[in-house]
């Protein structure tokens, strides 16, 4: 075997290797791209299974606030309170998107729809704790004054009602901007054929 030889070998075996090596990548990249575009057509279509959904919650949302707006000035709706529509809302386990993106999903998905599903993943904590902590107050303060009807308040009583209408609101906002943001995340998943 002479030098001329063993050089060519040489590079033979080393864009075979490179090739190689080229391939693999490539077949690694076409299963991710699979297996994310199942995954966000999942989420299409979870998210899209209900669509009016979010309408009924909104309006249960403001059945509520509206509810308690009547208690709180009863001049207001010249009848009782509505005492089955003062409630609260729990929010158990808000959606959770990215965390199987986070390794090699990462790199397939668009910039602007993985921001989007950032964005709704750190809304989602905040979401559940606003819900547990609503709830919470309703049942230790709330829950007892509807039980016992009563629709003349004190003032420690009123202030308690506030306290809650106040926090349901908040709440209310939290609930439609997340709601908001997986509306837009459905768009964008229908948009982008997944």
């Amino acid at each position: 075997m002479t030098l001329g030889d063993a050089g060519l070998t040489f590079v033979s075996v080393f864009v075979a290797a490179l090739l190689a090596f080229y391939l693999d990548g490539l077949r690694e990249r076409r299963a991710t791209e699979k297996w994310v575009r199942e995954y966000l057509g999942f989420w299409r279509g979870w998210l899209g299974a209900h669509p009016e959904e979010r309408a009924t919650n909104e309006a249960y949302l403001d059945r509520i606030d509206a509810a308690l707006a009547d208690w709180l000035d009863p001049g207001r709706s010249g009848r009782q309170p509505r005492w089955a529509e003062i409630d609260t809302i729990n929010v158990n386990n808000p959606m959770v998107f990215t965390p199987l993106l986070l390794s090699t999903g990462v790199s397939v998905v668009r910039p602007d729809l993985l921001q989007r599903l950032f964005r709704a993943d750190a809304t989602a904590p905040a979401l559940k704790d606003s819900s547990e902590w609503v709830s919470r107050f309703y049942e230790d303060h709330i829950r007892p004054l509807v039980l016992a009807r009563i629709d003349c308040l004190d003032a420690l009583q009123r202030r308690a009602v506030e306290t809650y209408r106040s926090e349901f609101a908040q709440f209310s906002e939290l609930t439609r901007q997340y709601q908001g943001m997986l509306s837009a995340i459905h768009e964008e998943l229908a948009a982008g054929g997944f």
